[in-house]
């Protein structure tokens, strides 16, 4: 899987040694290979330093995040680095062990920086095309995660129409008086509706899935006893940003289902939905029995494969259990 992800950077340094051991002529002395071997290492080293350099810092961290005259700047001074000390080796070859009388270190500077430019290109595409590669294989693995979800849902699903119709026939019976029930019963219509209907969808606007977990902790208020205490806080700037449909449904369900269950204390749940210029915070925590395991199993196994592939580098996720309490903080960007 390493080779398969950096094949394109492999395969430029297999060329970049091919060439430098074609170049062995010019750069050993009377023809030995060990003397030839720390102007190898040298010369590779130096390549390593900018395509890294480069790649692993000056993109991520400056081009990507638009700081556009950092990044030149930082380009420069790294192309400048490379050319001086491909000056300062390649003076040190000629002077002390060829006897040529090469002239100063900074004789071929321009040159050097020239080749310090593609370097700089080559590097650049190396990137392109390995987030390329990424991207191709996340969504197809994104495709297939939906065709097997989709398979496993259509062999499950029992015909809407139908159920839908039974429930307003039970809603029917309902004595009118019974507001509570017949509240619950129009409550859990909805969250059916929504899974059935809404949230097919890639994304979905946050106001709805918001209305959504209002509306799933109403219920679970409804069939829970007195020594539950329930809080869901809403903080929501703009509705209308969109979201992966249920991405926060996993960890509430997880905690209804392993909240503590004594009678003796208040057993607690704690849902909080912070959203501003964007960026949304999501906080659940709930109290659980000394003796109960709260792992979660394949529930949580799938909320994270699912943030993983819908928004990699997007997201940061924290999970821990302490002083009787099970705590997760999620963050969407």
């Amino acid at each position: 899987m390493l080779f398969k992800r950096y094949i394109f950077y492999i395969l430029f340094s297999f060329g970049y040694i091919l060439a430098l051991i074609l170049e062995k002529p010019a750069f050993s002395v009377q023809g030995s290979w060990l003397s030839y071997l720390p102007t190898f290492f040298v010369h590779f080293s130096l390549l390593m330093f900018i395509v890294l350099g480069s790649n692993a810092v000056l993109i991520p961290f400056f081009l990507e995040k638009k700081r556009i005259i950092l990044y030149v700047a930082c380009t420069i001074v790294l192309m400048s680095l490379f050319s001086f000390f491909t000056c300062f080796y390649n003076n040190y070859i000629h002077k002390v062990l060829f006897h040529d009388g090469q002239e100063a270190p900074g004789t071929n500077f321009l040159s050097n920086f020239m080749i310090a430019v593609c370097f700089i290109i080559i590097a650049s595409m190396l990137y392109v095309t390995q987030k390329w590669s990424e991207q191709r294989e996340q969504v197809k693995n994104i495709q297939i995660n939906q065709l097997q979800t989709e398979l496993k849902y259509l062999r499950s699903q029992i015909n809407p129409h139908f159920l839908f119709n039974g429930l307003n026939t039970i809603y029917g019976y309902i004595d009118k008086n019974n507001y509570q029930a017949r509240n619950i019963l129009i409550k859990f219509s909805d969250l059916l509706r929504y899974n059935l209907y809404e949230s097919d969808v890639d994304r979905i606007e946050l106001a709805k899935e918001i209305k959504y977990l209002q509306d799933y902790v109403a219920l679970q208020r409804a069939r829970s006893n007195d020594n539950l205490e329930v809080t869901l806080k809403v903080n929501c700037k703009n509705g209308d940003i969109k979201i992966a449909p249920l991405i926060f449904m996993a960890f509430v369900e997880n905690a209804f289902k392993y909240v503590s269950r004594a009678d003796n204390v208040t057993n607690t749940i704690i849902i909080e939905l912070n959203e501003e210029s964007g960026r949304i915070d999501f906080i659940c925590i709930n109290s659980y029995d000394e003796m109960e395991s709260i792992k979660g199993g394949i529930g949580l196994n799938n909320a994270v494969r699912r943030l993983d592939l819908l928004y990699k580098d997007h997201y940061h996720l924290d999970i821990k259990s302490e002083l009787h309490f099970f705590h997760v903080y999620l963050t969407l960007t």
